[in-house]
C-alpha cells in the first residue's frame, strides 16, 4: 500500500510499517478491536480511529507533510 510520498509494508497481526519513499520509517498503522489507528514513531499516543488502513496512510501523509517530516524534494 502506498501514497505518492509514503509506503506501508504489511507486517503480521494487521500491522503496517510506514516509511517515506526511499527514506526513513515514520510510524505504524495497526488494527485493534476498536478499529484502525496510526502512530508516529516517538509519540506516546496513537492518532484518531480511521475507517481503514488506507485512510490512516493518507492522514499520516498529510500530517507528515505539515510537520515537515518529508523531504522537500518529495513534496513537489
Amino acid at each position: 500500500m502506498q501514497t505518492s510520498k509514503l509506503v506501508a509494508i504489511e507486517l503480521p497481526n494487521l500491522r503496517f510499517a510506514v516509511r517515506v519513499k526511499n527514506g526513513h520509517r515514520i510510524g505504524t498503522i495497526f488494527k485493534t478491536e476498536r478499529g484502525w489507528f496510526y502512530q508516529f514513531d516517538g509519540t506516546l499516543r496513537e492518532g484518531p480511529r480511521c475507517l481503514g488502513a488506507e485512510e490512516a496512510l493518507g492522514i499520516m501523509e498529510a500530517v507528515a507533510e505539515h510537520q515537515h517530516m518529508i523531504d522537500p524534494e518529495l513534496r513537489a
